[in-house]
């Protein structure tokens, strides 16, 4: 059985369907606890999508056309991560900077 690493609670082995079920449960949790409103939440439900995408390619894992359905998704991933990081920087900087553009 493997560790969780930051809790320490014990996580039974679970093949791609109950991974997909676990994946399914993470987005109902950060749906109902943050919606889509905002955007870091959106980008982490957009994050569990690419994950349940990639997931659910398993089980075609000798297939070239998966595995490139999977680097699209998580390269999606990686877009959507790189965008939410840019607009919360912009947003720290122009809230400490009292609302006025940074100069460079």
């Amino acid at each position: 059985m493997k560790r969780n690493i930051h809790s320490g609670i014990r996580i039974p082995p679970t093949g791609p369907s109950g991974a997909l079920d676990l994946l399914a449960l993470a987005r109902k949790a950060i749906d109902d606890a943050y919606g889509s409103d905002d955007q870091l939440s959106r980008v982490a439900l957009h994050l569990i999508d690419c994950a349940t995408d990639a997931a659910a390619l398993l089980a075609r894992a000798d297939d070239l056309e998966a595995a490139r359905e999977a680097l699209g998704s998580a390269r999606s991933a990686v877009v959507a991560a790189t965008a939410a990081v840019r607009l919360t920087h912009d947003g720290l900087r122009l809230t400490r900077d009292g609302g006025k553009a940074a100069k460079f």
